[in-house]
Formats: structure tokens, C-alpha cells, sequence
């Protein structure tokens, strides 16, 4: 090849490259710019724009009559913002003037530790006199900015708490199972109570203040703000000033009182102690409330929900299943205060024993013995048949986190579990309400309204009356489901009811009794490693009942002394109310 013809060939070939590289190049930008524009243009909307989150306030809860028992409140915190800050040595030291720790702050800014734009955040809960001190000397402090924020609140403090629950930021677990339904980090929920189950109603729709930023994410100027959408606010079956009368019978005794409307199933007071004050939780913990939550005993956990032995209360199931067995009522036993079987010893609760009982007599007096015998007669599985009617061994269903479903022992299950027969002392103590027998406060309670109510019927419990929206519409309204009708015959229950009503008037319960009233109840002591529970559920005031209830003690002794003085108070109350009494 000349050298004429490779110069020309050589042209040739860088002409093509160019093209073919202009090409590339134009169809590039075509991609770039045609194809892919309304995504960049997303990412650029993204880089020179920033949104500060308007969060919604979460709905308000009312009792059954109106009463606010959770609300969202109006607060003033202090933040900072860096790159507007000119003198940060001068600016730290007032505000440590002021009573403020600035430590936390202090170590991000000196680290840098922080975004252009970004507020920091000082003091979450301003005072003030704090608030009126800075606007004094506002013109000294750039950089420090006073913003407003809602928090959760709750002004009756611990009423109610177990009911109500409190509120926090999610968490990773909770974010996991969340994310698709709209959660994001950093957002608060509810963590228990109805603040947990009804979260998806409370919460309301974020809105934000998008602003424009320069390169170095100064803020320019704001765009179209997003209004906030409140959430749904929560009106409760709780009957408020019920709950308090009940959480003061209760005083300060470890345990729980629940109380539901026989013939619907609404809970009209749920107590458990010791409580705890749900407002330490819409905020940082100080030292002294963490001291105070760490001094109760296990003050988060809702007693009313957690499983014990009912003791001598259960006795009533082994009553029913008794008389659907064709149990002679004038079947006579002698009480001894105790028995032998197979060698070992079963004791009744009176120590010199009561003499010649009936089954009568013996559901009464709460003769152990009487009981024991009648475990012996029965099978356990009519026993525990019994027992599920009532809806024992198995969740109630309530519309509250963490229930706990109980356990009712059958002969199958302990061969499964523990590869053991089922002996006589199984028997003796399922009839008596011990052994491994569990049962909740709430399950106790609708047990007794299943006897209260005309229909004989078992009502699934719950806590929330209705759903309101903002505008006033109602988006959900709640109504009774009766779960389960009472499989035994009427003379039976009739039957049972008139021996509750002696239990108060001359038995164990009549600690409970108050002149001019109907109640009907049964007391019960359940065995414990330590002090004995005591328990006593009943209904009343009147011949027609508005209250079921369950007064569970822990490790509170004798339910007839201790139990039974607790329902007398809240009966007392409410006839008072009913009939006008200045409370």
C-alpha cells in the first residue's frame, strides 16, 4: 500500500470512528435526556428539595360517656440549626444557663456529625419559663430555633393504663411486619393497648413543608405544603368513672378487676396493678421514671390478661358438670379437713372440717372435700367440656394485645405432654380449681356474666364502642356476638344461680353482702408457692345485674376476706351513683 493510499484510508477510518462516536454520543443525551427525563428529574427534585415531615396528630379516645383518656397535645421543643449558628461557644453556654444539657448536641457539632440542613434537636419538652427566656434574647441566639410538635398525652395519668396503653417509635420488629402498610422508621405507633390494636384507625396521614435547597442544602424557599391528616378517634365501652372506683377498691394491692355488662359483653372497667403512668413513654425516660417503673413489679404486664389458678371460683364449672351428670344433690360427705388418696393427703381449706356436707351445702361452704369426691365421680373430660363452654383454655378474643388463653388439662394432653396417666389427684385437683389448671381474670368474668344474663349466653368481650373520623362520620360500631350458648339445662342454672346467691347471704362471700341488694357470687382461694391468690367473682347489684365481675389478688390471701371486700366497695359505688348519691 503507497503511502498516498494509506493516508487516504487512514482519513477514512478516524471520519467513520467520529461518526460512529457522535453517534454514541447524540443517541447518549437522546437516552439520557428524551427516554430517562422524568426520572432524572425525579433524582434532581430530590437533590435541591428537602421535606420537613408535618406529623398527624393521632386520634382522640373517649370513654363510653365522652370522657378524654387519650388526646394529642401541643408541645414546644428546642432544635438547632448549624450552619446558622455564628458564636456556637455563646449559644451552648445560655442554654446550659437555661437548664439545658446540651452534651449530646455538643458532641455533634464539634464532630460535624450532622447534615447541612439538619435540625438538631436540643430539649424535646421546652418549659415556660425556658420558652420565654430564649424570646427574650432571641436576637443573640442564630441557629436556635423554638419548633412546635405534637406528642401523645394522657391526663388522667395511670387510669386506665392497661386499657389505653402508650405510644413509641417503631421498632425494627415491628417495621419488618409493617413496612408494605405505609410504616416507616421513626414513626410512632402504638405499643400496647388499644393504642397497638387500633393503630391502623389512630393514626392519621403525614403531611410535610417540602423546601427548595442550594447546592449546600441551605434552604431557599418552601413549596406547596401538605396539610396532615388527623387519625380516628376511639370512643371505649369503659365506663371511666367505674374504672376508677374499681382501680381505688383495688388500692395498691398486686392484681386486676374486670368488669363487663352481662348481656353484651362490654368491658366496662379493666384494672391492673401495679400500673404504670403511659405519659414516660411519649418521651425520652428520665432517671427518676425509669426508677419508678423498675421499682413496681412487672408494672407493663396487664394482670387482668395473664393466666392463675381460679381456685374454689372453679368450682362452679365442677358444680354444673355435677348436676348435668346426674349427681345426687343429697349425696351426703363427711368433712374430716382432709382425705387420703393413693397415699396422699388432700386438705380442705377449714381447718376442723365442716362436718356432713351435701353438694348443696358443700358449693356453699366451699368444702374442699365435698369437691374432691365430686372429681372423683365425674371423668376429667366432662370436667373440662364444662369448662369450654365457659370459653375456658382458649382466648376470649378481646380487642387488646397479649392475652393469654388459660389451659384446661385433659387426660390426652397429659400423656402427650408428659407421658404420664392420668391419676386420681389430677382429679381431685382439676375439681377444685388447682393443679394445672389456668384461667384469666376477663374469662373469669364472662364465665359468671354467662350465669348473670337471661339468656344464658357467652358473650365475647370487647373495648371499643365505635370509630369516628374527623368529619364526624362513624367508620366502625361495634356489636355484641354472643360466642357460645350454655349447654346446660335451665333447672341447673337456676339452680346454680340461687347457690350464688346463698355463697353471699350466708356462705364464704358474705364479706360481699350489702343489705337491699341482689349479688351473687363465689370466692376463691388458689394455692400459690408463696401467699395464696385470692379471688371473687360475682354479678349484681340488682335482681337484673348491669355488672359481671372478676377481683383477682394476687398472692392477697382468703378470697372471701380480702376478694370479696374489694367487690362489695364497687357494688356499694355504683348503687350510690345509680341512685343519685353525691360521689
Amino acid at each position: 500500500m503507497t503511502s498516498q493510499k494509506y493516508r487516504h484510508w487512514a482519513a477514512r477510518y478516524t471520519l467513520w470512528c467520529g461518526v460512529f462516536f457522535l453517534v454514541l454520543l447524540v443517541g447518549r443525551l437522546f437516552y439520557l435526556q428524551i427516554i430517562r427525563h422524568s426520572h432524572y428529574d425525579f433524582l434532581a427534585d430530590g437533590i435541591r428539595s428537602r421535606i420537613i415531615t408535618a406529623i398527624a396528630p393521632r386520634g382522640m379516645i373517649y370513654d363510653r360517656y365522652g370522657v378524654v383518656l387519650a388526646e394529642s397535645k401541643l408541645v414546644y421543643s428546642l432544635d438547632l440549626l448549624p450552619y446558622q449558628i455564628e458564636n456556637q461557644r455563646y449559644v451552648l453556654n445560655f442554654l446550659r444557663r437555661i437548664r439545658i444539657d446540651v452534651s449530646a448536641v455538643e458532641r455533634r457539632l464539634n464532630n460535624k456529625d450532622y447534615l447541612p440542613h439538619e435540625l438538631l434537636n436540643v430539649k424535646r419538652v421546652l418549659e415556660p419559663w425556658q420558652i420565654a427566656y430564649i424570646e427574650e434574647n432571641k436576637q443573640a441566639l442564630d441557629g436556635v430555633i423554638i419548633s412546635t410538635r405534637i406528642v401523645r398525652h394522657y391526663p388522667h395519668n395511670n387510669e386506665a393504663a392497661h386499657v389505653l396503653g402508650y405510644v413509641g417509635q417503631i421498632g425494627s420488629a415491628e417495621l419488618s411486619q409493617l413496612r408494605n402498610y405505609g410504616y416507616q422508621m421513626g414513626d410512632i405507633i402504638g405499643l400496647a393497648g388499644v393504642e397497638r390494636y387500633y393503630d391502623s384507625y389512630l393514626r392519621g396521614v403525614d403531611g410535610g413543608q417540602p423546601l427548595e435547597v442550594d447546592t449546600y442544602g441551605n434552604p431557599v424557599r418552601n413549596l406547596q405544603t401538605l396539610e396532615p391528616v388527623p387519625g380516628h378517634d376511639l370512643y371505649l365501652t369503659i365506663d371511666f368513672a367505674l374504672q376508677q372506683a374499681a382501680g381505688r377498691a383495688l388500692g395498691n394491692r398486686k392484681g386486676a378487676v374486670v368488669i363487663v355488662r352481662p348481656d353484651t359483653g362490654e368491658v366496662l372497667a379493666l384494672v391492673s396493678r401495679p400500673d404504670y403512668n403511659p405519659n414516660y413513654f411519649t418521651d425520652f425516660l428520665s432517671e427518676k421514671e425509669w426508677q419508678e417503673l423498675r421499682a413496681n413489679e412487672h408494672p407493663l404486664y396487664n394482670r387482668a390478661l395473664g393466666a392463675y389458678p381460679p381456685g374454689s371460683t372453679f368450682k362452679i364449672v365442677t358444680l354444673l358438670a355435677a348436676l348435668e351428670d346426674k349427681i345426687d344433690t343429697a349425696k351426703t360427705f363427711f368433712c374430716e379437713a382432709q382425705m387420703f388418696v393413693n397415699g396422699r393427703r388432700f386438705a380442705c381449706w377449714l381447718a376442723g372440717g365442716h362436718g356432713a356436707q351435701d353438694l348443696l351445702q358443700g358449693f356453699v361452704n366451699s368444702c374442699n372435700i365435698v369437691f374432691y369426691n365430686l372429681g372423683l365421680l365425674l371423668t376429667p373430660q366432662k370436667i373440662a367440656d364444662a369448662a369450654a363452654a365457659f370459653g375456658l383454655g382458649t382466648a376470649t378474643n378481646i380487642d387488646l394485645p397479649f392475652e393469654n388463653n388459660g389451659f384446661v388439662p385433659t387426660e390426652r394432653w397429659k400423656k402427650r405432654r408428659y407421658g404420664q396417666e392420668w391419676f386420681p389427684g389430677d382429679s381431685l385437683n382439676l375439681a377444685i380449681g388447682q393443679g394445672y389448671l389456668l384461667t384469666t381474670p376477663l374469662q373469669m368474668a364472662l364465665l359468671t356474666a354467662a350465669l348473670a344474663n337471661d339468656q344464658n349466653k357467652l358473650q365475647k368481650p370487647y373495648v371499643l364502642n365505635k370509630v369516628v373520623s374527623a368529619e364526624g362520620k362513624t367508620v366502625v360500631q361495634n356489636k355484641p356476638e354472643t360466642v357460645n350458648l350454655l349447654p346446660f339445662t335451665q333447672p341447673n342454672i337456676d339452680l346454680t344461680r340461687r347457690l350464688l346467691r346463698e355463697v353471699v347471704d350466708d356462705g364464704t362471700g358474705s364479706n360481699a353482702k350489702i343489705p337491699g341488694l341482689v349479688i351473687r357470687g363465689k370466692t376463691g382461694t388458689a394455692e400459690n408457692i408463696g401467699k395464696d391468690h385470692a379471688w371473687f367473682v360475682s354479678y349484681g347489684p340488682y335482681a337484673k345485674p348491669d355488672l359481671a365481675l372478676a377481683v383477682f389478688v394476687e398472692e392477697g390471701g382468703f378470697g372471701g376476706t380480702v376478694a370479696a371486700r374489694i367487690a362489695r366497695e364497687i357494688y356499694a359505688w355504683y348503687d350510690a351513683r345509680e341512685k343519685g348519691d353525691r360521689l
